[in-house]
């Protein structure tokens, strides 16, 4: 039986006030994790945890466990830009490989560049519609700069102009 996903972010909240690092804290996200594997919150909270345990033994273990809840969230989120930083973090930091981190910095990167330009470029829509348009104007000055190639954000400018012209 599926949860909710109410009851999914009830227990991942459950989950997330237990300290940090601890067992019980642990166990709560392996739980999440076996009754919802796809849940890309829980696996990268679960591989956090396991990080910050500060057990004597296992560590290599725990090490492998997160390693392998980060990879699940990956492939759960669709490659999600923030799942693939936390997998490169791991990858540099803990098996001291930049090589393979490399790569997945780089698709993060590109990924969450593409959201920031749609973002920008809808944000800017909607200041215009609602006649906010020196709000949108500064915005698309600043989202022009980051991005000066970008059709999406010279689509939403050339708006956002022609409706602050008509208004004036």
């Amino acid at each position: 039986m599926h949860m909710t996903p109410e009851e999914l972010r009830s227990r991942l909240q459950a989950a997330k006030q237990l300290q940090a690092g601890s067992a019980r804290r642990i166990q709560a996200h392996r739980e999440l994790a076996e009754q919802c594997p796809a849940c890309v919150p829980n696996l990268l909270s679960l591989s956090r945890s396991l990080l910050l345990d500060r057990q004597d033994t296992g560590a290599q273990e725990r090490f492998d466990e997160g390693e392998q809840a980060l990879r699940l969230a990956v492939e759960s989120s669709g490659e999600d830009a923030s799942a693939l930083v936390e997998l490169a973090h791991f990858l540099d930091v803990v098996r001291d490989s930049p090589e393979e981190a490399e790569p997945l910095f780089a698709e993060a990167a590109q990924r969450a560049s593409k959201l920031l330009e749609e973002a920008w470029a809808g944000w800017i829509g909607v200041l215009s519609q609602q006649e906010k348009f020196d709000a949108a104007l500064e915005l698309s000055s600043r989202a022009q700069r980051v991005f000066p190639d970008s059709e999406l954000i010279a689509e939403a400018t050339a708006l956002v102009r022609q409706s602050a012209a008509r208004e004036e």
